[in-house]
């Protein structure tokens, strides 16, 4: 099982963030996984920097790490302009970069306060924002195509095509992120994550697709996770996963990151 670093942009600002980087570059830990979120209020922090600035920045201080944002709210932005965004980094970072997506909150969730203050309302059914995100996969999809047609041909392109994971809290989106992407994540401790991750790699198997399909959960830091002697582990294994992300919600701990590397090490060499 490999793991990554999740931070709170909104509680680490920079130059803090920067040092979380490279910290977490150093230690060993795969990715580093930044939040979309047009506020701060729902992180508990007094802003929040855009997440693919943060991100391309963060790309021009780091050599290996991959870098990503779990997750990308698809009405966040025009899927256009996202696919722009997406590809720019993707070159800044040396194809480093990993496209986590979401479908949204509902109307009603705290989650869309920020959405509603600016007027951009998320739809009010569940299948509605479903569809937003499966348009938002239909024109990267074009966008990025080697065969796209000429209007799009001074689009930027990245390269390679980064790999895409869904943030999913339902068997419908787990059905999405297995049928048209590279990978799924959950909520560790979601009550139904086992279902859903188990419709999530079905659905991967059904699509007859020949690629590479990870998945993952994210939890709050636990140093106790790296040791490796955590009960937590064996029920995640279970569940097929093989990437655990773990989030440093409220600030950094440099000093946690510098302990982690001698696990890390470990698991590397399991």
């Amino acid at each position: 099982m490999r793991f990554d670093l999740q931070i709170n942009p909104g509680t680490s600002i920079w130059p803090i963030a920067r040092d979380a980087a490279i910290a977490a570059e150093g230690a060993g830990f795969k990715a580093l996984w930044t939040v979309d979120h047009l506020a701060g209020d729902v992180m508990m922090a007094p802003d929040m920097p855009e997440c693919f600035t943060l991100l391309g920045a963060l790309a021009g201080v780091t050599k290996e790490i991959e870098l990503g944002p779990l997750v990308v709210n698809v009405g966040n932005r025009h899927p256009g302009l996202l696919a722009n965004s997406v590809a720019t980094v993707q070159q800044i970072s040396g194809g480093r970069f990993v496209l986590g997506l979401g479908a949204g909150a509902s109307p009603n969730s705290p989650f869309a306060a920020e959405r509603h203050a600016i007027g951009l309302s998320p739809p009010l059914k569940l299948a509605d924002r479903h569809a937003v995100l499966t348009n938002a996969l239909d024109v990267m999809q074009e966008m990025w195509a080697p065969d796209r047609r000429q209007e799009l041909a001074a689009f930027p392109l990245p390269n390679p095509i980064p790999q895409i994971i869904i943030g999913a809290n339902s068997v419908a989106l787990a059905k999405i992120a297995g049928s048209r992407t590279n990978g799924i994540n959950i909520r560790a401790s979601h009550e139904r994550a086992g279902e859903i991750l188990a419709a999530a790699r079905d659905a991967h198997k059904e699509s007859g697709v020949n690629k590479p399909f990870t998945v993952s959960v994210w939890e709050h830091y636990d140093e106790a996770l790296l040791r490796g002697d955590d009960a937590r582990l064996e029920t995640w294994r279970s569940w097929g996963v093989d990437r655990a992300i773990l989030l440093m919600f409220k600030s950094i701990d440099f000093a946690a990151i510098d302990r982690a590397a001698k696990y890390l090490r470990h698991f590397k060499l399991l």
